[in-house]
């Protein structure tokens, strides 16, 4: 039991770890800030997001001065405010729990020196936080920015952890995703291998596709760090699509591949929802 105590706390203190959620944060620039670009979720209301994202009510309406807050329609797109109470540029501390990485959609006009402008920090540290060379930035790359102060859970009071209220017309159905087939029941493998997604490194970046001939019922692909035979779970976030991929190898060193950080077979494109060559995703795979 000890040991297996130590090996949680051992992960938890590693970059990305067991229990981490895998759902990325984007924020988009309003005027010469950056805000987090929120769908309203049923029940939700403007006191229980300002809770959530730690800032007041009245920072909430100035940054949506044209919405109605009294009542929030689902569905209402809202800007939360990146603030000095609940944005940072220094790593917080790893038991820190209410804290989640921000990322960034590079725009036409963006650059290395704007991007670092708005961040506030150096040239130099922006290059290092997202591995680049150079000035230059393609469009809609995904960049990180930082950290932001969030209660992960649905909450109404980041001190209580009060959960949202239940909706009472519906009927709660729980999903049981084992038992949802993939293509090659690479699903059941996964679930072996991370003891039923409790033991997972997550890790975010770009995917390529590749073309592979010959039968589509088993999706394959490259990377860097696990094994060869390793399954990894790939989610879409854009398209909220997820599937597993079976790894053959580590990255080949092709022009298809650079600054991406896993590899698969194009059959399994369809899968995540993407249509073109690239997408951003977020991997889950077993530490061993």
């Amino acid at each position: 039991m000890l040991k297996y105590f130590f090996s949680l706390i051992f992960l938890i203190l590693g970059a990305t770890t067991y229990g981490q959620q895998t759902d990325s944060l984007f924020a988009v620039r309003k005027g010469t800030k950056f805000a987090i670009r929120y769908v309203v979720r049923p029940r939700e209301t403007a006191k229980m997001l300002a809770y959530r994202f730690y800032i007041s009510d009245n920072v909430l309406q100035y940054a949506n001065e044209y919405q109605d807050m009294r009542k929030l329609i689902p569905g209402t797109v809202l800007y939360i405010p990146v603030t000095k109470e609940n944005y940072a540029t220094v790593k917080p501390s790893l038991l820190q729990e209410n804290v989640s990485e921000l990322y960034y959609h590079v725009t036409p006009k963006d650059d290395i020196t704007v991007m670092s402008t708005y961040v506030g920090i150096t040239k130099t540290e922006f290059r290092q936080w997202n591995a680049l060379k150079g000035n230059t930035l393609p469009p809609e790359q995904p960049l990180f920015i930082g950290w932001v102060k969030m209660i992960k859970k649905d909450t109404t009071n980041p001190d209580t952890e009060a959960a949202y209220p239940a909706d009472k017309k519906k009927k709660l159905v729980v999903v049981d995703t084992v038992k949802i087939p993939v293509p090659g029941g690479l699903d059941s493998v996964y679930n072996r291998q991370t003891s039923n997604g409790l033991s997972v490194i997550t890790e975010k970046g770009t995917v390529a596709f590749f073309d592979k001939q010959g039968k589509n019922d088993v999706y394959y692909g490259f990377h860097n760090t696990t094994p060869k035979g390793t399954v990894i779970k790939v989610y879409n976030p854009g398209s909220g699509k997820t599937t597993y991929i079976k790894i053959l190898g580590p990255i080949p060193g092709t022009k298809l591949f650079t600054d991406s950080i896993l590899g698969i077979s194009n059959a399994a494109r369809e899968a995540l929802g993407v249509v073109d060559t690239k997408a951003w995703c977020e991997l889950s795979y077993s530490p061993n």
